[in-house]
């Protein structure tokens, strides 16, 4: 039986899943914008561009109705990052398979990925996923602590809340500025399309002791720590204005 698997997300992780699939005889359909690039649920190096919900459900329907594993890529996108805590859960939607990485251990390298009990009962026996190094007790205690300072912190509500007020300032350099076109993005992975050089607003920013960078060919990102607060938001849009 020829099997189709459908992965969204063109980043390391999801090209890696369609490489192994692909050698055990499945046919594979990688969904991106760019064909080089990531695209998760909310993509960040193609210049933070989130996927609509029609889109995400349309996908989902596909799968279903083919029988299509669908995949999704919370490696930069998930966390907490866009104010949930993976950023399918806005979609109203739920994967087969995800994977994640970098800020699931704050810090220490570690990946890892999750399926649905149905798909594992399918596709993994005891030993069939094992590494030299996997699963060691090092990155397994870093991600650990990771989801236990997220829940006692209560950081997911904490980037929904500072998140609204990111968009809200950057909406209101929209209006004030001939020079920004629009804002994108969703909770604290977010961007401005502006019209003059990237390289001439962030050498500027720069200067003033703000450190921002671009993503894509005309969009200024905005990915802070988790922890931000809205004084410094203020003070991040203070020196923006300077640079624009």
């Amino acid at each position: 039986m020829k099997h189709t698997l459908v992965i969204v997300g063109a980043g390391l992780a999801g090209l890696s899943a369609a490489l192994t699939a692909v050698k055990n005889g499945w046919t594979v359909k990688l969904v991106s914008s760019l064909a080089s690039e990531r695209a998760q649920s909310v993509m960040a190096e193609g210049g933070i561009n989130a996927a609509t919900e029609e889109f995400m459900k349309g996908i989902r329907k596909l799968c279903d109705e083919e029988g299509i594993l669908m995949i999704c890529d919370e490696v930069q996108c998930g966390m907490g990052r866009t104010g949930a805590m993976f950023a399918w859960q806005a979609y109203d939607i739920k994967p087969d398979i995800m994977s994640m990485a970098k800020a699931i251990g704050s810090g220490i390298p570690v990946g890892a990925f999750a399926m649905t009990e149905e798909v594992a009962k399918y596709s993994l026996e005891p030993g069939d996923h094992g590494t030299t190094y996997g699963g060691n007790p090092l990155a397994c205690t870093a991600v650990s602590k990771t989801i236990e300072i997220f829940e006692k912190k209560h950081l997911v509500e904490h980037v929904q809340k500072v998140g609204a007020y990111l968009t809200k300032k950057l909406e209101e350099l929209v209006e004030e500025y001939d020079t920004v076109k629009a804002v994108k993005g969703k909770g604290l992975m977010q961007g401005i399309q502006v019209t003059k050089p990237i390289s001439e607003i962030t050498g500027a920013a720069l200067k003033e002791g703000l450190l921002i960078i671009g993503a894509g060919s005309d969009v200024i990102r905005f990915v802070p720590p988790l922890i931000i607060e809205l004084e410094q938001v203020d003070e991040m849009i203070r020196i923006l204005k300077k640079a624009l």
